[in-house]
């Protein structure tokens, strides 16, 4: 910048590439973030989407988006996870048949098979493929958390 406040082309030119860098990269990924899914304590976005339309979540948990609060059932704390998903899904123009992939974490292998149908429910035809495991601990009073991979474009 000269003394009369205006950029020199030198100036411009080296901070092109990090400017298109950035708008290249704001282009390429859109974030959703909704008061109707819960609200992710950590500095995460709840979803993130792709040029390319592929949604990202982060773990969907079965907390209230009205308390706050980690519903107290597993079976319910797994409805809340879905429904959660299902709101980010529709923010992002998707649905649930979009889901291509959900990786379930249990904190109980034993709660599978009551997953599995409260699952059914959401995707009673061709279901997204799926792995499970079973990590030592997960957030504070979640028994069930996943992520999930969908293609909204």
């Amino acid at each position: 910048m000269n003394a009369g406040g205006v950029l020199s082309a030198a100036h411009v030119e080296r901070q092109a590439p990090r400017v298109l860098i950035y708008a290249i990269r704001t282009a390429m990924k859109r974030v959703i973030k909704t008061a109707a899914s819960a609200a992710m304590y950590n500095p995460v976005s709840q979803a993130t989407v792709a040029a390319n339309g592929m949604l990202y979540t982060a773990g969907m948990i079965g907390r209230s988006p009205e308390s706050g609060e980690m519903l107290p059932s597993f079976a319910e704390q797994a409805h809340q996870a879905l429904r959660n998903l299902g709101v980010l899904l529709r923010d992002a123009g998707g649905s649930y048949q979009d889901v291509m992939f959900v990786q379930l974490y249990l904190l109980d292998m034993g709660a599978i098979e009551q997953f599995n149908e409260i699952f059914k429910e959401y995707f009673p035809l061709d279901p997204p493929a799926r792995a499970v495991c079973q990590p030592v601990k997960l957030y504070p009073g979640a028994q069930v958390m996943f992520t999930a991979v969908a293609c909204v474009a």
